[in-house]
């Protein structure tokens, strides 16, 4: 039933929000779920019925003036409808570029490791070497570590480019495009939880670290590389979320869903908050960390903000 709603809702992008269009799609609705029970009661499967119900009663063209919508259709904007091949190719590229574009990601995260453990192997004496080449070292390495993730990003994010107006731009499927994204997304969900699983458990087990050093090593230089040791699983967990999500990812843009639903694309202030949100709060992230050396505790600013940009959120579509 879910699939017809969706198909409806295709039907009606680019349609003006007025009572007449909010009726008659409510009629048409009422229509398709009728038709589609009957059709189940006897006997057909759900995808014989959905077909039928689409096949019946999907051309909005020819349903226009019986719903007394005809003027309104005339005047509907434009909307893109996006091929079966598209889309298809969107999911192959999107699961070929996804573990690049992770690696990418996971250096930059592990970039200040070498620092936090150089300088931590010197507070333990192990190290017999002036702080300032080591905090050279260190810095020149994670610069390099940024430097090729940024690269990898350049490099393969850009294949993507072509598809963007699929997460920025309102757009429609056919019915066969609709049921291989939704079939490719179910085949895909075993393997998608199990990962995101597997990740959250890293995420969570990553602040052990910081956790149980300082209670057992009353040693300054065990809390650094606790650091260092608590961003490296935080990598490696990130970078498993990242190359191995890709399918349920793009299946998502293209049924747009979550954050490119039709409703989040068409709020354009949402869009605009949400870019400079971001700048702003990397930033902080990495000007407090550098300054205070506070790495341990920095980590916060990530779940704090993650949470007031949900809040933004839900204000921002509630005001639209």
């Amino acid at each position: 039933m879910n699939i017809i709603k969706n198909y409806l809702d295709n039907m009606f992008l680019g349609l003006p929000e007025t009572e007449d269009v909010s009726r008659a799609k409510k009629e048409l609705l009422a229509m398709m779920e009728d038709k589609y029970n009957e059709l189940k009661n006897s006997g057909k499967t759900e995808n014989e019925a959905i077909g039928i119900v689409i096949s019946e009663f999907g051309n909005l063209d020819e349903l226009a003036e019986t719903l007394g919508i005809k003027q309104a259709l005339e005047n509907k904007s434009d909307i893109t409808l996006v091929t079966y091949e598209e889309a298809e190719n969107y999911i192959e590229y999107s699961k070929d570029i996804a573990p690049k574009t992770a690696f990418g990601t996971f250096l930059c995260i592990i970039s200040p490791t070498i620092l936090l453990l150089l300088l931590g192997l010197k507070e333990l004496n192990i190290l017999q070497i002036k702080e300032d080449c080591l905090i050279a070292a260190g810095l020149a390495a994670l610069i390099a570590l940024v430097a090729a993730g940024v690269s990898y990003f350049i490099r393969y994010s850009s294949k993507l480019d072509k598809y963007e107006y699929l997460q920025k731009s309102v757009f429609e499927l056919d019915y066969s495009t609709e049921q291989m994204v939704r079939s490719a997304m179910a085949q895909d969900e075993h393997s998608y939880k199990s990962v995101v699983n597997t990740s959250v458990i890293l995420y969570i087990l990553s602040s052990l670290p910081l956790i149980l050093t300082p209670l057992i090593f009353d040693i300054e230089g065990a809390s650094i590389i606790a650091v260092a040791v608590t961003l490296t699983i935080v990598a490696f967990a990130t970078y498993n979320l990242i190359s191995k999500s890709s399918i349920n990812s793009a299946c998502g843009v293209l049924l747009q869903l979550g954050d490119y639903s039709v409703k989040t694309k068409s709020n354009k202030t949402l869009q605009t908050i949400s870019k400079i949100y971001w700048l702003v709060i990397v930033s902080v992230y990495l000007a407090y960390s550098f300054i205070t050396q506070k790495w341990g505790i920095s980590w916060i600013v990530w779940p704090i903000a993650g949470i007031l940009y949900t809040i933004i959120k839900i204000v921002a579509e509630e005001k639209q």
